[in-house]
């Protein structure tokens, strides 16, 4: 066949086409000519849009930013290169629309035949005419064939919406930033849009005049507590203009102003006049930087001075301030340094401060200052002690302190030293004690060749002058070793102690030969014990420590478990020592205590729990109470009192035990008719009869009448038995004092009607009682009483002196009545109270969630 077809894609313009006879062909036409035409446009749209998008991402981040201010921040010259940025990038994004095209047929035709699935491209065919050769009959048919063929196709036509994807030019998603700046910019704007647009400062925000504002304050130092101290406003309105404002030393005036041209904050003091604004308006601390920050002045005030603030020359406000002087601290002992058991030296004091103690330290000196035989200035060798004393709990102003420490392996224990309390506060003043003048304690040293080598070895530690002196000294010690029943290891010691001590040439090596003596005393005083006891300390010192800085629990465990070795091995020393020598730790007092492994051992579990459930303060008490058991057992035997003394002693103890049985007689008595005071008044209100064999209320009167008189008996009792006892010469007691003062309040009590109020006290006055008598049991048989803590009353050496449930029998004194602790009526009475309270409080909905949360938690254990 001659006859050929024109592909659609060939660029030439189709002629007309030859529609297919009927009305069905000429719709189907038309529905073909309407999807070519949304075809086109939809791939017009699909090259348009994406460097459209990205001009208009462009121009919403310029227009953003410039609602943002951006333009105002920016100096004109980078403002106009930004501005000259951001049209570039607008320009290099629009370029693609120049190079977009209009679709042709083809293109939809063929997107069409690809959205609808028609292969063959017979869209195409019906554009297509015969070439001009093709005018046989039978080409004809043909060709009408194919064109019906083709033209059936049309029934499935099918267009799709424009994909563009320009989010593929767009990787960084900077159309959600633009959307982002152009929402927040808008509303940052606020009725500035147009202007602010303008990159060169047209657009630029016109802040509003500032009316004329001036506040100030004085703010007094944090550690004060007291409040601030506004100089204007409704506050100060309030106030007496006439009388100066009065504050601490430290505090800061302030102050800050707008809408003032000349601000002007002077200092006016008798001396000079400062303007803060002229001297930088620094804190007052050296080096501080200038503090004219925000339209503000800042000074610290130190002296009384009059704050002017000026608006140039005009006065504006004036205030006349005092200064409150802050008083450096003050601490003295309280009473002469006292030596314990142990050694140890336990100071007792009182620091005051006006506004907290922070710190306090004890610093020990030679009290002499020259060398007796030559006058030449003493050169110790050692440092001198020094070490942080214990403040009473919480930053008080006023407050006793106790501090223990043990100095006797100190170089300078056994001589005259000089000691000074420092107290340091917030404001970084320290205040120091009068020098006191004591004999440091030292170690007691039953074996005279022991005590003459630390004899020596004090005088070479207080002077390195007395290197010769020592050294003939030790001639003297090595003439005649049978003297002095040496061993030969001793002798052997002594002798190379000597040649360290004559080959020592400068201060470090004499300081090694002070160390070796202390070395050489222990071992021929103790032997292996020593060792023992010095790691014993060193591992109570590090557990002491790990407390006190927060340490971990895997640190706390480590320790205790350090502690508990070093402790088997000095149990086991003490007793290899006991067994080489019987007579050394026998007890004179049948009475004393033992104290086994087992109890050191409980002790020391119950330190490690504590700390790990983050009771530290209560783990450092139990250390320091077995510490305390540790140092009485080295001290082998309890101190001894005369018998006179110890007989007068017992019988105070015997008043005090009936004393004590008394006064529980009588609380138990006043809690009944407390009890029925209370039944009474409630039936009274609720006008009830009174039950059988209730007291009226003049029976209860005249029962209130005979309770006091018995309490008023009892606290005679003690003030006779506190007169005798001064008497005596024996040691005052303030527990019992307190006791005798909460008696007189329980007498008045009761004398007023107030049984309740009288139960308070004369419980308070029973603890007294028992810690005072507990108190006296100490002094007496030299060892702790039953409230030191678990361990402490150790076991007796007897199973007889025991009864079957474990107590202890009445062979060690009078019975306090704490030994096996009963709840009495008044506890069970109190608990029911307080279960009840608990229970109405938690009934009732008005109270906070975490309150009734709480509340809940108490009566689930319950």
């Amino acid at each position: 066949m001659t006859d050929a077809t024109t592909p659609a894609g060939s660029g030439a313009e189709p002629g007309p086409a030859v529609p297919p006879p009927g009305d069905e062909a000429r719709r189907a036409r038309a529905r073909l000519e309407r999807a070519v035409l949304r075809t086109r446009l939809s791939l017009l749209w699909e090259r348009v849009w994406p460097p459209l998008h990205s001009v208009l991402i462009v121009v919403a981040l310029y227009v953003g930013l410039s609602w943002l201010g951006l333009w105002s921040m920016l100096p004109s010259w980078l403002s106009a290169i930004a501005a000259l940025g951001v049209l570039a990038a607008a320009v290099y994004a629009a370029l693609p629309l120049a190079r977009a095209g209009s679709p042709s047929r083809a293109e939809a035709l063929a997107r069409i035949e690809r959205v609808s699935g028609l292969s063959h491209r017979p869209l195409a065919a019906l554009d297509d005419r015969l070439f001009d050769g093709g005018e046989r009959a039978e080409t004809r048919a043909l060709w009408e064939v194919h064109r019906r063929r083709a033209s059936a196709a049309l029934a499935s036509v099918r267009t799709d919406l424009p994909s563009p994807q320009a989010f593929r030019r767009d990787p960084f998603a900077l159309r959600v930033l633009a959307a982002m700046l152009l929402v927040v910019g808008y509303f940052a704007a606020e009725g500035s849009h147009l202007s602010r647009l303008s990159p060169f400062g047209g657009g630029a925000p016109q802040a509003a005049p500032l009316s004329a504002r001036i506040d100030a304050w004085i703010a007094p130092p944090v550690y004060t507590g007291r409040a601030p101290v506004f100089l204007t406003g409704a506050a100060a309105e309030l106030r007496d203009p006439s009388k100066a404002i009065s504050v601490p030393q430290g505090s800061e005036v302030i102050v800050r102003a707008q809408g003032v041209g000349a601000l002007a904050v002077l200092l006016v003091t008798p001396q000079e006049t400062v303007n803060l604004a002229e001297a930088g308006g620094g804190s007052g601390d050296e080096g501080a930087a200038p503090a004219a920050v925000a339209g503000g002045l800042r000074s610290r005030l130190e002296t009384s001075a009059a704050i002017e603030i000026r608006d140039g020359e005009a006065l504006v406000h004036a205030w006349q301030v005092a200064v409150e002087p802050d008083e450096p601290p003050t601490i003295r002992l309280l009473n002469d340094p006292e030596e314990q058991l142990s050694g140890a030296v336990k100071f007792t004091y009182l620091a005051q401060d006006d506004y907290g103690i922070v710190g306090a330290r004890a610093d020990i000196r030679p009290a002499q200052r020259r060398n007796q035989d030559s006058g030449a200035a003493i050169r110790p060798l050692v440092e001198a002690p020094s070490f942080p004393l214990s403040l009473a709990a919480g930053e008080r102003r006023t407050g006793t302190g106790e501090t223990i420490r043990d100095l006797t392996s100190h170089p300078w224990a056994g001589s005259e030293v000089d000691v000074v309390l420092s107290a340091s506060d917030h404001a970084g003043q320290t205040g120091y004690s009068e020098p006191h003048r004591f004999t440091l304690p030292q170690r007691r040293f039953a074996k005279p060749l022991a005590r003459a080598v630390v004899e020596q070895r004090r005088s070479l530690a207080l002077d390195a002058n007395a290197q010769v002196r020592v050294l003939d000294a030790f001639d003297g010690l090595m003439l005649a070793p049978e003297v002095f029943g040496e061993k030969l290891r001793t002798h052997l010691g002594m002798r190379f102690a000597r040649g360290q001590l004559v080959a020592a040439q400068s201060d470090d090596e004499l300081r090694d030969v002070v160390d070796l003596l202390w070395e050489l005393a222990l071992n021929i005083e103790d032997g292996d014990l020593s060792t023992a006891e010095r790691a014993l300390r060193d591992a109570q010192e590090a557990l002491r420590r790990a407390l006190e800085e927060g340490a971990s629990d895997e640190e706390i465990a480590r320790l205790t478990e350090e502690l508990r070795q070093a402790l088997n091995e000095y149990m086991q020393a003490l007793a290899e020592q006991l067994r080489q020598n019987p007579q050394a730790m026998q007890p004179l007092d049948p009475n004393a205590q033992n104290l086994r492994p087992q109890d050191l051992n409980e002790m020391l579990s119950r330190i490690e729990e504590l700390a790990r459930s983050g009771s530290r303060d209560a783990a450092r008490e139990l250390l320091a109470q077995m510490q305390r058991m540790l140092e009485n057992l080295q001290a082998g035997r309890p101190q001894q009192m005369p018998d006179s003394m110890t007989q007068e002693m017992m019988q105070a103890l015997n008043e005090l035990g009936r004393m004590i049985q008394r006064q529980q007689e009588l609380m138990d008595q006043t809690n009944r008719f407390n009890q029925q005071q209370e039944q009474g008044r409630q039936q009274g209100q609720q006008g009830q009869q009174g039950q059988p064999g209730q007291m009226t209320p003049e029976e209860l009167a005249e029962a209130l009448r005979q309770l006091q008189e018995g309490q008023g008996q009892l606290g005679e009792r003690l003030q006779q038995l506190l007169d005798q006892m001064a008497r005596n010469g024996m040691p005052s007691n303030d527990d019992l004092g307190r006791a005798g003062e909460e008696m007189g309040n329980a007498r008045d009590s009761l004398g007023q009607g107030q049984p309740g109020d009288a139960v308070g006290q004369q419980g308070n006055a029973l603890d007294a009682l028992r810690r005072g008598a507990q108190g006296m049991a100490e002094q007496m048989f030299g060892q702790p009483g039953p409230g030191d803590g678990p361990g402490m009353a150790g076991r007796q050496g007897s199973p007889m002196d025991e009864d079957p449930l474990g107590r202890p029998r009445r062979t060690e004194g009078p019975d306090f009545g704490d030994r096996v602790r009963v709840p009495d009526e008044i506890d069970v009475q109190r608990a029911r109270r307080i279960l009840e309270e608990l229970r109405r409080r938690f009934s009732d909905p008005t109270r906070p969630m975490i309150e009734l949360d709480y509340l809940e938690r108490l009566l689930r254990r319950n």
